[in-house]
């Protein structure tokens, strides 16, 4: 872990082009304390590869890292596979896998594929807790019955079992996903508005501009005040490197909190460490060049 915080640091796989194991491979050998994969068909118009495969992947490609889906679209999975997957893939891994279950965000890629997307932010919600339940009894008894108002559930058995399954990682943003998840998860990671979870985008710098480290702290408290002994994540953007996509998010985030998580690799490093401080556990990191991860590495782990 970082020397001065404490803090994880997760690196996400962006492009679905990139060849998972030797991307996996590198990453654990710069430094960083875990892998992260997404969960989609495409990002607007570019390809995503497939989740599980992924995250297996990036498993046998290393030994020391934690490998985390970051996360399982609550909406195109059915809970009983995402926790069937799960247990497989923590056995796959050695013990390293951290499953991230999400609410699912993206309604034209929802629709696309052919899944109905909630008419209301109250039925994703009453899923994803329904959804988060299922997945810890599955984890904790190999077993779950639920007759619920978005599921009905009766599963005997569910594995493959061994002695500890892994953490379940969820998302939440308001009151509801808080006091109804919480309570379920192993880690949990506090959203923030700048990442819209609407069904429209999935990256907003407008939203983000407004975000205060008050903000986030408040968000901290929130999730504390349901479990005081929870680790709490976040998850940011950042890029270092010449890109042209690096000057234009610093640019337009400056004057906020984010701003410095693009530019220099010392400056996003401080930046990084500066969030970490907050209180947070886990900060992991969706690079938006290719060669962030790379160029980061020795200022945030040296």
């Amino acid at each position: 872990m970082s020397a001065s915080t404490g803090t994880r640091f997760i690196a996400t796989l962006m492009s679905s082009d990139e060849p998972p194991g030797p991307w996996a491979a590198a990453r654990e050998a710069e430094g960083w304390h875990g892998l992260a994969v997404p969960d989609h068909v495409f990002i607007e118009t570019r390809a995503v590869a497939h989740l599980w495969v992924t995250a297996a992947e990036l498993a046998l490609a290393t030994s020391t890292v934690t490998v985390a889906t970051s996360f399982a679209n609550n909406l195109l999975r059915s809970p009983v596979e995402f926790a069937q997957a799960s247990l497989a893939l923590q056995r796959a891994s050695g013990g390293r896998f951290e499953a991230g279950l999400g609410a699912g965000w993206d309604q034209r890629e929802l629709e696309a594929t052919g899944v109905r997307f909630p008419e209301s932010a109250g039925e994703r919600a009453g899923r994803y807790i329904e959804a988060g339940t299922i997945v810890r009894d599955l984890f904790d008894h190999g077993r779950a019955t639920l007759d619920g108002r978005w599921y009905r559930v009766d599963v005997p058995a569910v594995g493959p079992r061994g002695a500890t399954p892994p953490p379940l990682v969820v998302s939440v943003g308001g009151p509801r996903t808080t006091a109804g998840l919480v309570p379920l998860a192993d880690i949990v990671e506090v959203k923030l508005p700048g990442f819209a979870t609407t069904g429209k985008g999935s990256f907003h710098t407008r939203s983000l501009r407004a975000v205060t480290a008050d903000d986030i702290t408040a968000r901290i408290e929130a999730v504390r005040a349901v479990r005081s002994d929870v680790p709490v994540a976040l998850f940011v953007a950042a890029g270092c490197g010449d890109a042209p996509v690096v000057e234009i998010l610093r640019d337009q985030l400056a004057g906020s909190t984010f701003a410095d998580l693009f530019g220099p690799p010392g400056t996003v490093a401080a930046a990084l460490r500066g969030l970490s401080d907050l209180g947070l556990d886990r900060v992991t990191i969706g690079a938006v060049s290719a060669d962030t991860y790379e160029l980061l590495a020795p200022a945030l782990f040296g």
